[in-house]
């Protein structure tokens, strides 16, 4: 039967779709991967992988073989977890993926309470896009995802922890509101593709994505755009909780006339994962940590990340 290390090497090459790559990340040689990789076809009796494409992609028999292997690796994994807590061995290891606009925040903000109230469990965080989080959530690169809901996917499981408003980062408007009508006079400024920030105010903005005269610039990060609004007029959304960790005065963040804005964050994992009881402790400590943070105005609308 296939060895686990045999299952690591292709589930690296479904994630990578590279054999370079994925021979780095499992810190072996590229012939070491590749042959492994082969016996293990040798055994099941089909190619997993077509050789032929680039990247890499999965043949019609290593799309419906991938969901058994997950299995078995998840399996093991509980094994692991079974014979260390009977040994009295056991740490939990949450591997955490959070999207970097989550990320700037909570991290600084929660991580020693985290330490306090979850001290048994050991933390390995990650800033991906949410893409990303939810590739490595299928290739169980990470045990939990924090990222902006509403996600509809029956792969996963999905927790609302809370909802934010989104700001309007204008410094040069006066006053403490802002209509869509002296929106729609301004540039704005969008985070870079994959981050669901920027596709929040595409919509937000009824922008089109195609449209790239509309604007030359797309930042990596919050504070690249801030200081671009700074320097150039215009403005950018900005998460609520974000606020105070940019040294700003809040007068030059704005709220829309008529409804406020929001993003749902929510927290997502595997259907079956051996440490649903830490990741649901986790999120239960995220959620009590929320009451100053609860948005008053009831005229709110929901921005999609998709």
């Amino acid at each position: 039967m296939v060895s686990l290390a045999q299952i690591d090497y292709i589930l690296a090459l479904l994630e990578y779709r590279n054999f370079q790559k994925a021979s780095e990340a499992c810190f072996v040689t590229q012939p070491t991967l590749s042959m492994q990789v082969k016996k293990a076809e040798e055994i099941l009796g089909n190619n997993l992988i077509n050789r032929d494409t680039n990247p890499l992609s999965l043949t019609t028999f290593g799309q419906e073989i991938i969901p058994y292997l997950l299995k078995i690796k998840e399996e093991y994994e509980s094994l692991r977890v079974s014979v260390e807590k009977y040994s009295g061995i056991y740490k939990a290891e949450i591997r955490l993926g959070i999207i970097p606009t989550i990320a700037g925040y909570m991290v600084p903000e929660m991580y020693a309470q985290w330490q306090q109230e979850l001290g048994e469990i050991r933390f390995e965080i990650i800033e991906l896009k949410t893409e990303q989080i939810l590739q490595a959530l299928e290739t169980k690169k990470i045990d939990l995802g924090i990222m902006a809901g509403p996600l509809n996917n029956s792969r996963f499981r999905d927790q609302i922890l809370f909802n934010e408003e989104i700001l309007i980062y204008a410094p040069h408007v006066k006053g403490q509101l802002i209509s869509e009508e002296d929106l729609n006079k301004e540039k704005p400024w969008l985070l870079s593709q994959g981050n669901c920030l920027r596709t929040q105010m595409i919509n937000f903005c009824n922008l089109n994505e195609s449209q790239k005269d509309e604007w030359n610039y797309e930042g990596g990060s919050l504070h690249i755009l801030i200081n671009m609004v700074k320097q150039q007029g215009g403005y950018t959304l900005v998460p609520a909780n974000y606020v105070p960790h940019l040294n700003l005065s809040s007068d030059h963040f704005k709220s829309l006339t008529g409804h406020t804005p929001i993003r749902q964050v929510i927290g997502v994992h595997s259907e079956r994962n051996s440490k649903r009881e830490y990741l649901n402790r986790l999120m239960r400590v995220i959620q009590s940590a929320q009451p100053k943070r609860k948005i008053s105005s009831e005229n709110t609308s929901l921005l999609p990340w998709t």
